[in-house]
Order: C-alpha cells, then structure tokens, then sequence
C-alpha cells in the first residue's frame, strides 16, 4: 500500500476576495489600519510645522518690467532709482544676469542714466532686478543725462553676527533661500558673482541686511566661501549709502560661531 502522505494544518487566518474576511483579520482592519493611517498623517503634519519659514521673498518672473535710473558699478553693480515723491529717499536694485551669475555684462559709468528690462526680486525691503538676456536688456540714456553719485556715510567698525547668503536665492530665486540646505547653491551662486549679504536680527527679530565686500571695496574673494550659509561673525567697516547698509570686510574678518 502507498505510504500516507502527513498533512499539516495552519491556522492563521489567510484572506480570500471571495470569502467572509476571518475575524482577527476584521480587527486589524477596522481598528490597527485607521491607527496607522491617522499616524502617518501625523507625523507628515508635525513635519510640515517644523520646516523653517521660507519668508516673504517674491520673484516676479511672470513678465519682464521696464526700469529707469542711473548706474552704480561698485561694489556691485545696481540701479539707483530716485523717488517719485519730492525728497524722498531713492530706491537701490541690486543688478544680477540669469542663473547663478552676477551682471556681468559691460556697463556705463557711475551715474549714467539707463533703461533696464528685467524681472523684479524682492524681500523686506530690498530688491533685486535680473536682467533680461541680450543687449537691449540694459540701454543707456542720453550722454548727458547723469547724476554724481554721494559718497557712502561711514559708520565705523562693528561686529556682526548672522549668516552670509546669496541675494539672488534670498531675494525670491529660490525657497528656502537661506540655511544650511541651501550652502551649496549659495556658494556658487557668490563664486558667479551674485552680492553676499550678511543676514541678522535685531533685538526685536526683524531682520538687518548688510552687503558685503573686501576692505578694498571690491567683491568677495575666495577666502570668504566657506564661510557661506554657516552662523558667522564679521568684522568690517561700516557704510550706509541710500539706505543700503554695506560692511567692508578685511582679510580674516569673518569667524565662524
């Protein structure tokens, strides 16, 4: 006689679509499967809570605005528009080209009157215009249309302490535009040319912009990258000229915190 195959039983429970559902699997399903979904959306909205602020940064990219003022070269290069209202304070745009690039193009000399084409950055106050590509993004004025530019009011030297980000990114280019996941995009953007501006607080926690370039009044070099994106403290001369506060910084002026 053929020997009698053993046969084994389990008694898990095992789903089958055409079947009632077992009963212990009817508890994981009402009770164990809503537990887990309402954690997993939980901790998403915990998640979500905690993310740092962006801020208020906009960039409106949408359609190319026309701009009128006069040049400033240095540090960098800007826009220097004068109030509509009588005696009223001007406003400053600082100039960058399209990706991580400051403008680079050739400009007139300080004062000059010109025409720009570009799209609008801005965030707490300060504001940025990226030029349009090609050559009638940025037309000068006529020859004799000008202004002597004031010279910056000096404020000493200080001490400040903040984060050194990349205006562009900070101004509206990209969200979140600051912190230390943002290190790497910052620092190429600076090595393109865009401004480094010192980012602090005050003792009311609004926020203090300061630009920054070389105790020589020129941008910042390579000794100074490192240090972007990271809690630092910078030593500098500081100046103030139409509302733009700038800090010239020597060679060893910035420590890290």
């Amino acid at each position: 006689m053929p020997e009698e195959v053993p046969t084994t039983t389990n008694d898990q429970p095992f789903y089958v679509g055409y079947l009632p559902v077992p009963a212990p699997l009817r508890t994981f399903f009402k009770v164990i499967a809503p537990l887990l979904v309402a954690g997993v959306i939980a901790v998403g909205l915990v998640a979500a809570r905690t993310q740092r602020d962006p801020g208020p940064a906009r960039w409106n990219d949408g359609v190319a605005q026309q701009f009128r003022g006069f040049i400033v070269r240095t540090p960098y290069p800007a826009l220097l528009v004068q109030s509509e209202s009588s005696g009223g304070p001007p406003s400053v745009f600082l100039l960058v080209e399209m990706g991580k690039h400051g403008a680079a193009r050739e400009l007139p000399p300080d004062g000059s009157a010109v025409n720009i084409s570009g799209w609008k950055l801005d965030r707490d106050g300060r504001q940025m215009i990226e030029l349009e590509p090609g050559s009638d993004a940025l037309k000068p004025e006529s020859a004799t249309k000008s202004i002597n530019l004031a010279r910056p009011t000096r404020l000493g030297t200080v001490t400040i302490t903040g984060e050194i980000v990349d205006s562009k990114c900070y101004l509206g280019a990209m969200k979140p535009g600051e912190g230390k996941t943002h290190k790497a995009c910052a620092t190429l953007c600076i090595r393109g040319g865009v401004p480094p501006v010192l980012v602090t607080r005050d003792a009311q926690t609004r926020f203090e912009h300061v630009l920054l370039c070389s105790d020589t009044g020129d941008p910042l070099g390579p000794e100074f990258w490192p240090f972007v994106a990271d809690p630092v403290s910078v030593t500098g001369e500081l100046e103030i000229l139409a509302g733009i506060k700038r800090l010239r910084v020597p060679s060893g002026g910035v420590r890290p915190l």
